[in-house]
C-alpha cells in the first residue's frame, strides 16, 4: 500500500505501429494504493490512483481470495479520472503481483477485452531504481514467459528535479560544480 513511483512501463505485446526498444518520457507518474475494507472490516478490494502531470486515473480492484491468492486482483469497475477523457483505453481484466518487496513492485496487467492488453508496471518507493534491480525484474518477467517488446522509462529527463529531489549521482555532480565555482577554477 502507499505511494509508489512508476519507473518503467513494460509492454509485452508487439504493436505493429510502434517498434520495440526503449524510450524515455518526460513524466514521473505516481501510484497510490489504498485498501478498501468491507462491512466486516476485511480487506477485500483496493483502489489504485495513477497521477501524472497530464491528469489522473483511478482503478478499483477486488481480491477474490485474499488468503490463498492475494496477488490476483480483478477489475471491479471502469476507470475514473481526467485521463479517461483523453482517448484512454479502459482496462478490464486481471492484475498479477509478480513481485512485491519493500523497495519495488511489479504489476502485470492482462486484459479480457478483444485488444488483449498485456503490460507490466515497475514501481519503486523512490523515483529511481538501480539498473541491476531493473534488469532483475526484466529477467523475472522473461522467466515467466513475458517477453518485453518495449520499455517506457519514466522519472527521468529532469522529472526528479521538478519534484524537488535528486539522486546520489545528481548531488555529487552538483557538489562538484559548486566546488569548482567556489574555488575559482571555473
Amino acid at each position: 500500500m502507499g505511494k509508489w513511483y512508476v519507473v518503467e512501463v513494460l509492454e509485452h505485446r508487439v504493436d505493429p505501429l510502434n517498434p520495440g526498444g526503449s524510450y524515455v518520457v518526460d513524466s514521473c507518474p505516481i501510484v497510490k494504493l489504498t485498501a478498501v475494507e468491507n462491512a466486516y472490516n476485511f480487506f477485500s478490494s483496493l483502489s489504485l490512483l495513477w497521477t501524472e502531470e497530464a491528469g489522473n486515473l483511478e482503478y478499483t480492484f477486488r481480491i477474490p481470495d485474499m488468503t490463498r491468492k492475494p496477488g490476483l486482483w480483478v477489475t471491479n469497475s471502469s476507470q475514473n479520472g481526467t485521463l479517461v477523457e483523453m482517448q484512454y483505453k479502459q482496462f478490464t481484466g486481471n492484475v498479477y503481483v509478480m513481485k512485491a518487496v519493500a523497495s519495488d513492485m511489479v504489476l502485470t496487467f492482462c486484459s479480457r477485452s478483444p485488444d488483449n492488453q498485456l503490460y507490466s508496471w515497475l514501481l519503486a518507493r523512490e523515483h529511481i531504481l538501480q539498473k541491476s534491480d531493473k534488469q532483475g525484474v526484466h529477467n523475472l518477467l522473461t522467466r515467466r514467459s513475458l517477453k518485453i517488446n518495449r520499455i517506457r522509462e519514466t522519472c527521468m529527463n529532469n522529472a526528479a528535479w521538478r519534484r524537488g529531489s535528486l539522486d546520489q549521482i545528481g548531488w555529487l555532480a552538483l557538489i562538484g560544480v559548486l566546488s569548482t565555482v567556489v574555488s575559482g577554477s571555473w
